[in-house]
């Protein structure tokens, strides 16, 4: 097959990750992979390449643009492509135009999370009006399907769950060894500082639990707009020497494999892949009931949950996790778990019976 993986840029991100993994895996299984990128490359277009994967970049200006769905079914014509995959709404009403103009046989689409990236209303209105041009939708956990289907009544048949896979191996060969050093706990998370992952009720929730467990740390990981404000948090409150914000990391891998727990504050997700990730390099975790969190990390066996956007029942769990006596026990579920579920195989083999599905259906 001839597939192309539509997304916005190549950005550092987790949807980015995800559409990379799935079209290098593709591309070992014998298919000829193309990454379509409509607003611009980014630092993962270096990697694609490296791989032997196509870019083809459109430079989409802000706001609506009445050219790019042209400039898309040109390039599907080329490119000859067979299998238009583009990922969340903002990208979807181009793609499945631009596709349907030059009889693409199939057009797929990934929502990375239950609502659009950045709340744009519009972008939904659009998905809808362009559905009925789409093959199929794939959900990356089953609560962002229910929402969509109960909300926006998307039809059942055209949604389903593929989960995201991510490399295993790469996090697995690098395991932590979580309770090790006591009586430090270290608990880490990884992801951009923006609003939806709630870094600032992290925050808040780790200076309660200072007053329970003096020797815990707290490492944050990720670069983003509130960087400079959750600073000035962390030191308001007199964390300076105990909270480390340390900015983008290359080696996710070594980080993860010098925590003990894997604290996770989003307040807005899909199936985060930093998750799948702490699991593969065996940690515990300790979450929000968010997206898809609980459906790939079960509460007693591998998580703690607590609700969202709750810093003081946050602190509650997180001081449960540092007392607990099963945290390598747990760690050890996670990464069994991360290795036999949540590989880019598994996520491949997937989206290809997908892909052939809709082929024999037409």
């Amino acid at each position: 097959m001839r597939i192309a993986q539509i997304v916005e840029t190549l950005e550092v991100g987790g949807l980015e990750r995800m559409a990379l993994d799935l079209a290098v895996e593709q591309k070992a299984a014998g298919h000829q992979a193309f990454i379509y990128c409509v607003v611009g490359e980014g630092p993962l277009a270096a990697e694609a390449r490296a791989a032997g994967i196509p870019i083809r970049s459109f430079s989409k200006p802000p706001g609506i643009s009445l050219l790019l769905p042209f400039q898309l079914a040109r390039r599907f014509w080329m490119d000859r492509i067979e299998v238009a995959h583009c990922h969340n709404p903002g990208v979807h009403p181009y793609t499945a135009a631009g596709a349907r103009c030059v009889g693409v046989p199939i057009v797929i689409n990934t929502r990375h999370g239950p609502v659009t990236s950045f709340g744009k209303l519009f972008q939904e209105r659009h998905f809808r009006y362009t559905l009925p041009l789409t093959n199929h939708v794939v959900f990356v956990s089953e609560q962002s399907r229910l929402f969509c289907v109960e909300q926006f009544g998307m039809p059942e048949s055209k949604a389903s769950v593929i989960v995201n896979g991510i490399r295993v191996e790469k996090f697995s060969a690098h395991a932590a060894s979580p309770g090790a050093v006591r009586p430090r706990i270290r608990f880490g998370t990884v992801g951009r500082m923006v609003p939806a992952k709630g870094h600032s009720h992290l925050i808040d929730a780790f200076a309660r639990l200072t007053k329970w467990v003096p020797a815990a740390e707290l490492r944050i990981a990720g670069g983003g707009p509130l960087q400079d404000s959750l600073r000035q948090q962390v030191s308001s409150l007199g964390l300076e020497r105990s909270v480390h914000l340390e900015g983008p990391i290359s080696n996710v891998s070594g980080f993860l494999q010098d925590l003990d727990i894997f604290v996770f504050s989003s307040v807005n997700e899909g199936l985060p892949l930093a998750i799948l990730e702490a699991m593969a390099s065996g940690l515990p975790i300790v979450s929000t009931r968010v997206g898809g969190v609980p459906e790939v990390a079960p509460e007693g066996d591998v998580a703690w949950y607590c609700p969202i956007g709750d810093s003081e029942a946050l602190a509650g769990i997180m001081h449960e996790a540092a007392l607990s006596t099963e945290l390598a026990k747990r760690g050890q579920r996670a990464r069994e778990l991360a290795m036999k579920s949540y590989g880019t195989l598994a996520m491949y083999q997937k989206y290809q019976a997908l892909y052939q599905a809709c082929l024999d259906k037409r």
